[in-house]
């Protein structure tokens, strides 16, 4: 008995897939960066532009923009993530290029954190912790199929970092909702946004 082929379903408007989605990406960053680059000293980014931005950032550096699709029951799991297709890798160089270019211009007649508009801040928080939090990834998994010691010296790290990524969420959220207000508790808040995004960027690799 032959099974019923799989009818896939067009990609939106007949183009590429990712197509549409590349292009709302690169245009919400570059009239993200327009704005700053344009925009009267001091004039703030509208917070849904900046909002949008930071969903692009999630989408195109998260775990969702690489990770292999789900197993069926009973099939062996990939050993490797597969790579981003040519043109996902594309849309990252040039959001990539775009929030850096922003940051060094800013920052090119006074080299200081100060100098860097706070919205362009708050996006580099979510680019840097996605970024590192791949790169730490890398360095836990590229040499993890070698022996069973490297193998667990992995599962070691990425229990080490999600316990961290845990503890330090939880206790941001709890300071948040009762108000805490001492040193400790406002810099581990501030960090909030890098230790979610530096744990989703790292299982990227692994995922």
């Amino acid at each position: 008995m032959t099974e019923a082929p799989i009818l896939r379903i067009p990609d939106p408007l007949r183009l590429p897939r990712g197509s549409v989605r590349g292009f709302i990406a690169l245009t919400v960053t570059a009239t993200y960066t327009y704005l700053l680059l344009e925009g009267a000293p001091g004039a703030r980014v509208p917070a849904v532009l900046v909002n949008s931005v930071v969903v692009v950032i999630a989408f195109y550096f998260g775990s969702r923009a690489v990770g292999p699709p789900p197993a069926s029951p009973g099939a062996v799991p990939p050993t490797q993530a597969p790579h981003a297709p040519p043109k996902t890798r594309l849309v990252r160089i040039l959001i990539l290029a775009a929030i850096l270019g922003l940051a060094g211009w800013s920052v090119r007649s006074s080299p200081s954190i100060d100098a860097i508009p706070p919205d362009l801040r708050s996006v580099l928080l979510v680019l840097g912790g996605y970024v590192s939090g791949v790169v730490v990834s890398w360095l836990v998994h590229r040499r993890m199929t070698e022996s069973p010691f490297r193998r667990r010296l992995t599962t070691i790290a990425r229990d080490a970092i999600a316990v961290g990524a845990l503890a330090l969420t939880a206790y941001s959220c709890f300071a948040l909702a009762t108000g805490q207000t001492t040193v400790f508790a406002d810099r581990v808040v501030d960090a909030l946004s890098l230790v979610v995004t530096f744990y989703f960027g790292s299982r990227v690799i692994g995922h």
